[in-house]
């Protein structure tokens, strides 16, 4: 099975900060709002929200079920709630039923269609799935909001690579790179770029 992305990485996304974040060392820092509601409101959102930030440490971490279980709680204190639908769907893709992680975040886009970081999630299941060409389709969307998201470049230049097309896998990955150095460890680590190892072009742009 193919490694995706480092999962502190994709963290950025989940955690709805997909707009004008440019991934960098810091890579699970959020942007936050600075509007602060009342004590009582607070208490409330604290209480709605308790389970998806629950789920969300336990991604980070790895332990899939818990986050399935936890965005769960969370949908059923909030039927509505698009970013629980979204986390338990990228969870649900990555412990294996993409199929059920499809629905989830399928969910998530009907309840809240302006989701930039649940695009990215759409974007992961579909390529987990291996339908690269929807997955593309995805990644292009976050790109339209956020033209400089690093990570989402990157997941097109693995489409590429996956497809057999080197150029463009190539292009692709210069693109990320520039935005983000760090990309290069990433790239010589995946089995996405592996047979790229004896590339002149591949080993000048990730240092190899």
């Amino acid at each position: 099975m193919r490694r995706i992305l480092p999962i502190l990485v994709l963290l950025v996304f989940i955690s709805g900060c997909g707009l004008n974040q440019n991934t960098n060392n810091s890579n699970i820092e959020s942007n936050t709002t600075s509007s602060i509601p009342s004590s009582q409101d607070s208490s409330k959102m604290t209480n709605l929200d308790n389970h998806l930030v629950t789920a969300k440490q336990a991604l980070s971490a790895g332990d899939y079920t818990k986050t399935i279980d936890e965005a769960t709680a969370s949908i059923k204190d909030n039927p509505n709630n698009a970013e629980a639908y979204s986390v338990r769907g990228f969870a649900t893709a990555l412990h294996g039923d993409t199929t059920k992680g499809l629905a989830d975040t399928k969910k998530a886009y009907d309840l809240d269609p302006n989701n930039v970081a649940n695009y990215y999630n759409m974007a992961m299941v579909y390529k987990l799935q291996g339908q690269l060409n929807e997955s593309k389709q995805w990644f292009e969307k976050v790109l339209e909001k956020d033209p400089s998201n690093t990570w989402s470049i990157y997941g097109i230049a693995t489409i590429y690579a996956d497809q057999g097309d080197d150029t463009k896998a190539l292009d692709w990955l210069e693109k990320a790179i520039t935005i983000d150095p760090s990309v290069k460890a990433v790239a010589a680590e995946q089995d996405h770029f592996e047979r790229f190892h004896n590339n002149a072009r591949f080993k000048t742009l990730v240092g190899l």
